[in-house]
């Protein structure tokens, strides 16, 4: 398994490709899609499906660009779909950004234990809210890709629309904390680290 991160989109949010035998995953769609498909290209990998994390703008804003240019499968939680057309939601209404406002609906709604399978990598999803009504992590093999729910050091925000302290420390202790602490996790944002050193350091959900 190869993961790539592209952080260049708006507010350095991050975007990952994971890809296997020619075949490829994304995970949000906060930067260009060109810059993701010049990087497919060079390492001639096929991207057939986008995960979205959460429905907030920097981590979608692209997202109906990225459908014109490739063909891949949209994926998203039940509970931030709505944030695909809504602007209260997805945070444009209050962070105006030139461009693009909502998006097109997804073409799979997610629920918590969902599995996408591409080849031969299976990508778990793990239902984490707190940040938003419908945050997810995604867990592939021993790599935990954790949106806005979990940084280095830091948690998600709880004060936008839908965020809930309450129900992000109890994402993160429950699910999160339980998995193995040499998990590797790549968060949405900043630099990557693991479930035993957030365990031990982390000074917003420390055990």
């Amino acid at each position: 398994m190869t993961i790539k991160c592209l952080s260049s989109g708006l507010l350095q949010s991050n975007v990952y490709v994971v890809s296997k035998d020619g075949e490829g995953v994304v995970i949000d769609c906060g930067c260009p899609p060109e810059l993701l498909l010049d990087y497919a290209k060079g390492y001639n990998i096929n991207i057939r499906h986008v995960i979205l994390t959460h429905g907030h703008f920097d981590h979608i804003y692209y997202i109906d660009k990225f459908r014109q240019m490739a063909d891949v499968q949209v994926h998203i939680h039940q509970n931030d779909s709505e944030c695909l057309s809504d602007t209260q939601k997805n945070g444009l209404a209050h962070f105006p950004v030139q461009g693009f406002s909502t998006f097109s609906p997804a073409d799979n709604i997610l629920t918590d234990g969902d599995e996408i399978n591409v080849s031969n990598l299976t990508f778990k999803i793990i239902h984490t809210p707190g940040h938003t009504k419908g945050g997810i992590c995604i867990l592939v093999e021993d790599a935990l890709f954790s949106g806005d729910t979990l940084f280095k050091l830091s948690v998600g925000r709880t004060d936008f629309p839908g965020g809930s302290l309450d129900e992000l420390m109890m994402s993160i202790k429950e699910k999160l904390y339980s998995l193995p602490n040499d998990t590797t996790v790549y968060p949405g944002h900043g630099d990557i680290t693991t479930i035993g050193f957030e365990k031990t350091h982390n000074p917003f959900c420390r055990v």
